[in-house]
């Protein structure tokens, strides 16, 4: 199932471009931003909590790096990084909800199944 908030992006990697920095995922109740009517900026895919995570179309997404901002920890968000770690180069996940104690978590490929949070290890270069 592929998003109405994916097909620009679709559209994009179709032509063969990549969006230039980070892919940003707002996960919760967000509006979605236009932001393909403006040159040089990041991708921002707004997604519904209540998404069907398990059956989303993520292919847009194959070796890029992406942001997830989510108000909250959920089981829906871990499912969705999950299938992320199967497609993407990185992932950062900033929980609202976490502030001001935690930032969120990161995880780079070849790190496995492990995450790391942003206030306890350095980050190598990607």
């Amino acid at each position: 199932m592929l998003l109405n908030a994916l097909k620009p992006l679709v559209e994009m990697r179709m032509a063969g471009h990549i969006p230039p920095g980070d892919v940003w995922i707002l996960f919760g109740d967000y509006e979605q931003v236009a932001w393909w009517q403006w040159s040089g900026v990041s991708a921002e895919v707004a997604m519904n909590e209540r998404a069907p995570i398990g059956r989303l179309d993520l292919r847009a997404l194959v070796g890029l790096s992406v942001c997830i901002q989510a108000d909250r920890y959920s089981d829906a968000l871990m499912q969705l990084c999950q299938r992320l770690q199967t497609q993407v180069r990185s992932l950062n996940v900033y929980v609202l909800e976490w502030l001001p104690d935690s930032v969120g978590m990161w995880w780079d490929r070849g790190m496995g199944d492990n995450w790391a949070s942003f206030d306890a290890v350095e980050r190598r270069a990607v």
